[in-house]
């Protein structure tokens, strides 16, 4: 049996014998994942490409600098070794181990190379110093790893029952020929985790711990299978264990105290176990409700106390520095509803600063605010946590307007409200008010009587137990003042000279008045103050009638206005119309049954009214304005005799009209239709030729 040692060259077969080699089962470096991003961008395949600085330049100029990723040719260079320790290879056929003083060799090496990134492999290299400062076989461990990624992946990316890798592709990736086959073997018998969560858990977990997140790298070590053989994955795991039962222990601890009533020593434990693992939802769960339960106590004193500030969508946050301590203290915020700690959500983290805002906080539930001091990036002590808040935003922009014979109020409600209360009281009544019917936004109370009234509009929120909780209210004053009644009724009356009298009862509260309306009409009894300003009646009665007569071809639209002081109502209105001529009325025939008429418009009318008869037969039809407009003629169906045309306009339905006389047109009588000539009749002998001619006999076939 032939000795074999690390450093020695074995013949090609000498470890055909040999068991396979142990894997490793995770790369156990703290901040893997961005040295390995950082190696493929610069063109390393593994961290021993890495390593393989370029050579100094020879006295004659040539240089033997490598390019990223090469590797020598196989006749002069073997490749590296990897299963007992890093090792590459030396001059005279010996082997040179990778350690610190070869690590160190190399970043040298790339620093006084003249290649352009020479300077980002010298920090790789760096980078790898610190991991075999650390652990003399980290280097190889890491190394290890990334070949069975790289093989394992080789084969993963072939077809679905492919051969596992051959020790051609570790021979690629620059393994000695003499260990490419054991390496390839081992990956195949393991079955090495492919890309996916598993590699992912594998790799970041030594950025977790050593840590406090002890629950998530607890959950990443359960993903990673189970390596007997590595011993570092085992020292870990038992890192772990030993981690998690002290922290079990310290909160069976608090649980106990927290049963006897002794809030101290329960937050001590408590706090201990969430130091220990600060992402234990527990652990900080059962902190909150004890520091919740020292704050409602009456021992607290009022440096421990966090003030809270609740303002209509936000809560302001504030507290005073520790007395004691140099060193720098920064704040951890939460925020959870009360009764539920194990939901609590973050509201700042790691501020120095003695203030925070929750610029989003539910409302209509009670809420608590914790607040953890922090050092060094751990819980320094027991939060200090705030009484309960209720957040029940009230209304905005509450405004109110005086409306006739009441007032109406309108507001913007909180989007999360679900309902809006108003309740009215008069003013000098001491009473509960009354309760008035209201929209989500506006309210409208009429009628009521003169006087000064106090409206409240609270709004409310789904609470915790299902019943609405509302908010504190506001309140706004409003003066109902006295307005005057509308004009009831207009009568209409035509006169002898073309004009239209319209006449009305005066309203029982203030002064009619009839104007003529140029804006959009408004129904009776609506806010016209600012339309019609201030009128006021000459000395004596006011005037109960108007006679109108509006310019000709045009329309007039007078409303009934009541005026008491500064105020005026709307009443009833009245239309009235002059309706213009139809002018240039032309009338021809398009054909003996059919004609065609032209005009011009007789404004302001909406209808024309065409009628025709001959005397015998007749017919009517409307065309409206629109069809006239648009520039074509009135065809008609007509007799052929003549035909007298009539063209009335018609005016609105809701108008007064005072008319105009009709258009009239005669169309001619269609001409008689041109006689046919008839038939000449044939000569006689042409008869008597046809009867005496000879027959012609038809031609025999062929």
């Amino acid at each position: 049996m032939t000795n074999w040692h690390p450093g020695d060259r074995p013949p090609d077969d000498g470890l055909s014998g040999l068991p396979l080699p142990s894997l490793p089962a995770f790369p156990a470096m703290r901040g893997y994942v961005q040295l390995h991003a950082t190696m493929r961008k610069l063109g390393f395949r593994h961290a021993a490409d890495a390593l393989r600085a370029p050579a100094p330049a020879h006295a004659s100029g040539k240089s033997t600098q490598a390019l990223f990723g090469t590797l020598p040719q196989a006749e002069t260079d073997d490749g590296f070794r990897v299963l007992d320790g890093l090792w590459f290879p030396a001059r005279g056929g010996l082997w040179q181990r990778v350690d610190l003083a070869y690590v160190q060799q190399s970043r040298a090496r790339w620093l006084a190379s003249a290649h352009p990134r020479a300077m980002d492999a010298a920090a790789v290299v760096d980078v790898l110093e610190t991991v075999v400062r650390d652990d003399p076989m980290g280097l190889r461990r890491i190394v290890l790893w990334e070949l069975c990624c790289r093989l394992s992946d080789g084969t993963t990316e072939k077809k679905s029952g492919a051969s596992p890798p051959a020790a051609a592709h570790a021979v690629a990736l620059g393994v000695h020929r003499a260990e490419a086959g054991p390496l390839v073997d081992a990956v195949a018998a393991v079955r090495f985790p492919a890309a996916g969560e598993v590699r992912d858990a594998a790799e970041t977990l030594n950025d977790i711990w050593p840590g406090t997140r002890l629950r998530e790298a607890e959950r990443l070590a359960g993903l990673i299978p189970p390596a007997p053989t590595d011993h570092v994955l085992a020292a870990l795991l038992d890192a772990l264990h030993a981690r998690s039962t002290e922290v079990h222990h310290l909160t069976c601890t608090a649980a106990e105290s927290a049963s006897r009533g002794d809030l101290r020593s329960a937050a001590d434990a408590w706090l201990g176990a969430l130091r220990q693992a600060r992402d234990d939802v527990d652990a900080q769960a059962g902190l909150l409700g004890v520091a919740a339960l020292l704050a409602d106590g009456p021992g607290t004193s009022a440096e421990s106390e966090v003030t809270a500030a609740v303002g209509d969508r936000t809560v302001r946050l504030s507290w005073r520095a520790p007395s004691r301590g140099r060193d720098t203290v920064s704040y951890r915020v939460l925020r959870y509803v009360e009764g539920a700690p194990e939901h609590a959500v973050e509201v700042s983290a790691d501020g120095t600063a003695l203030a925070a805002v929750d610029l989003d906080p539910p409302t209509g539930r009670p809420l608590r605010y914790a607040v953890f001091p922090m050092l060094r990036g751990r819980v320094a002590g027991v939060p200090r946590v705030t009484a309960r808040v209720l957040l029940t935003p009230d209304v905005a922009e509450l405004r109110v307007e005086a409306v006739p014979d009441g007032v109406r109020v309108r507001w913007r409600p909180d989007p999360a409200a679900l309902e809006v209360r108003v309740v009215r009281t008069a003013d000098g009544d001491s009473g509960p008010g009354q309760r008035v019917f209201c929209e989500h936004d506006q309210l409208l109370d009429t009628p009521l009587a003169v006087g000064l009234y106090v409206y409240e509009v609270r709004c409310g929120y789904p609470g915790p137990t299902g019943r609405l909780v509302w908010s504190p209210g506001r309140t706004v004053t409003a003066r109902v003042e006295r307005w005057p009644s509308p004009v009831e009724e207009l009568s209409v009356r035509r006169l002898d000279d073309g004009r239209v009298r319209i006449a009305w009862r005066p309203p029982s509260r203030g002064e009619g008045h009839l104007v003529p309306w140029f804006t959009h009409p408004v129904p009776p009894g609506a806010d016209v103050s600012e339309h019609v300003g201030r009128l006021a009646s000459p000395d004596g009665a006011p005037a109960t009638s108007v006679d109108v007569l509006p310019p000709p071809r045009e329309r007039l639209r007078m409303t009934a206005v009541s005026v008491l002081g500064d105020r005026a109502v709307s009443g009833p209105n009245v239309v009235v119309e002059r309706q213009g001529e139809v002018r240039d009325l032309e009338v021809r025939r398009l054909a003996a049954d059919r004609a065609e008429l032209r005009f011009d418009w007789p404004e302001p009318a909406v209808l024309t009214l065409i009628s025709w008869e001959d005397g015998v037969r007749g017919g009517e039809r409307r065309v409206a304005r629109s069809q006239h407009l648009s520039g074509q003629g009135v065809a008609l169906q007509v007799s052929p005799a003549e035909c007298r045309f009539t063209v009335t306009a018609l005016p609105r339905p809701d108008a007064v009209a005072i008319g105009a006389p009709s258009a009239l047109a005669v169309l001619p009588a269609a001409p008689p239709p041109v006689p046919v000539a008839a038939p000449t009749s044939a000569p006689w002998w042409r008869t008597w030729w046809r009867r005496w001619r000879p027959k012609q006999t038809p031609a025999a076939p062929f």
